[in-house]
């Protein structure tokens, strides 16, 4: 598996990344407010269908570093998303409101993987402009670095550094 993200088509983009944990782990980091804001953003999931998942960001938890200037006001950031599929450690897909247009989703696969660990399929569609593409490919791509950090058991990256090394690689390439 390769941990970069990949642009599916003109609105989407997909990750595959491998976890050296097993499904029970990684779904407890997707689904537990707790974990999850160790890596993303914490806020409550009412893990059903027609749930509601509340991702609360405070990015000042996941980095030493500030912000860059075109992200200074999303430092903190809430969003409410509605649950469309919650299939306990194998399937999650919720919806992601965003200001820009209709919205968003993002479709979160999980199989336990030969050899052990976990493998993650990502799969986020909607995203309308290049510049949202490339934000979102670069804040997956570092989120996710982050939760492996977790699960190899090493102080996590600082976030907005890795985040803009990403932005600019996905900018080059996409």
């Amino acid at each position: 598996m390769n941990d970069y993200g990949r642009l599916v088509d003109a609105n989407t983009i997909q990750f595959r990344r491998h976890f050296d944990a097993d499904v029970e782990t990684v779904w407890a980091f997707l689904i537990d407010p707790e974990k999850r804001k160790r890596w993303f953003g914490g806020g409550e999931t009412d893990a059903r269908v027609g749930g509601r998942i509340v991702l609360e960001f405070d990015h000042r938890r996941l980095s030493d570093t500030p912000p860059p200037e075109k992200y200074a006001d999303q430092e903190t950031d809430r969003f409410e998303g509605e649950i469309l599929a919650c299939e306990p450690l194998r399937r999650l897909v919720f919806t992601w409101p965003e200001e820009e247009g209709e919205g968003t989703r993002v479709e979160i696969d999980l199989s336990e993987a030969d050899g052990g660990g976990t493998d993650l399929v990502l799969t986020h569609r909607g995203l309308g402009s290049a510049e949202f593409r490339i934000g979102a490919l670069a804040g997956w791509h570092a989120h996710f670095d982050l939760l492996d950090d977790i699960f190899a058991g090493i102080d996590p990256r600082d976030f907005w550094t890795r985040h803009m090394a990403l932005e600019d690689h996905y900018g080059e390439v996409g």
